[in-house]
């Protein structure tokens, strides 16, 4: 581990009480955590002395970033959730760790640098939901194998490595390797990308064939795979070596491929007002919907409600409903 970083205590108490959590499996998000600043509606940037101003109703200061949005929205469907990430010694990284453990999070695997600022973005709500994003990586850039307790990492059911291509020091070969490790162990491994520093076709097949479950951006794909029909692009990552496939295109819904089987899953979504963190809900509704024994098209279900869910809120992962509210709405 970076001498500047130190991983948190063990035993630290959440500020709110977590959920009872029925099941007993384990789920790892090995992803980043960001502060989002998310002001909207913006239907234009300021252009320096041209229009140097623009106005928008409201901000509002949210945790993001993959590991945060899955991990918040697995603990309130009632999973036992914990995340790996790097934040700064600073108030944001306490802000986030507060939200997380908020919910039922497990923070402890979170390490904290003394020398890197927690990742921030401001995030521009467009008034058709859609976002663009100003970054500031932070620790993300320094995020590393050191700052990794691997058998702490890999003591789990399901191991979710998301984030791919924003964690330049662990994308590609480390994450083979962490991966690999995993299903040697028995755990369930599973990947999303976000389109962060890559796509990046090099370090994206170097892990593949080391995932059980693959939740890519049919969009983000397109520009490493580009031509592809999205039936292509799932017989091309199986050729891979992924075995399951959730490919997520947005208000066309999902395709889900197990084997020679594949299925369409339509949108559920039914009033957006901010698609940030859409993905990764989904990502988490499928989690728990395998966690709760449900088929693959079945899960997917499950995750386009999660996904609806989030997308009628501002912010990553806000008001999700329990994993059996779900089911029900997915019936």
């Amino acid at each position: 581990m970076d001498s500047t970083a130190r991983r948190r205590r063990h035993g630290v108490k959440p500020m709110g009480a977590p959920r009872d959590h029925g099941c007993v499996k384990k789920v790892h998000c090995l992803g980043v955590l960001v502060v989002d600043a998310l002001s909207g509606p913006l239907s234009e940037y300021p252009v320096p002395r041209i229009k140097t101003q623009v106005v928008t109703e409201s901000v509002r200061f949210m945790p993001g970033g993959g590991a945060a949005n899955s991990g918040s929205a697995l603990a309130q469907m009632g999973m036992r959730v914990s995340v790996f990430s790097k934040v700064g010694q600073d108030s944001n990284g306490a802000f986030l760790v507060r939200e997380l453990e908020r919910v039922g999070v497990d923070t402890s695997p979170i390490v904290v640098s003394n020398s890197d600022s927690t990742p921030f973005t401001f995030v521009g709500i467009h008034p058709d939901g859609n976002r663009t994003f100003i970054h500031t990586p932070g620790a993300n850039l320094t995020f590393c194998p050191g700052d990794l307790d691997e058998k702490a990492l890999l003591a789990a059911d399901y191991l979710f490595y998301q984030d791919f291509w924003v964690k330049p020091r662990l994308d590609g070969k480390p994450a083979a390797q962490i991966l690999a490790k995993a299903k040697q162990q028995g755990v369930v491994t599973m990947l999303d990308e976000c389109w962060g520093l890559g796509p990046d076709r090099r370090t994206l097949e170097e892990v593949l064939s080391h995932v059980d479950y693959f939740f890519p951006s049919f969009d983000d794909l397109l520009a490493i795979y580009p031509g592809l029909s999205p039936a292509a692009m799932v017989g091309l990552l199986h050729d891979k070596g992924v075995s399951r496939v959730y490919l997520k295109m947005g208000h066309q819904g999902c395709l889900v491929s197990c084997g020679n089987k594949t299925w369409t899953i339509p949108s559920r979504t039914k009033q957006v007002v901010d698609t940030t963190g859409a993905g990764d809900c989904f990502d988490a509704g499928v989690i728990a919907g395998l966690i709760h024994g449900l088929s693959e098209p079945e899960s997917a279900i499950i995750g386009s409600e999660a996904a609806a869910a989030c997308i009628a809120h501002v912010g990553g992962a806000v008001d999700i409903p329990s994993f059996e509210a779900l089911l029900e709405k997915g019936k």
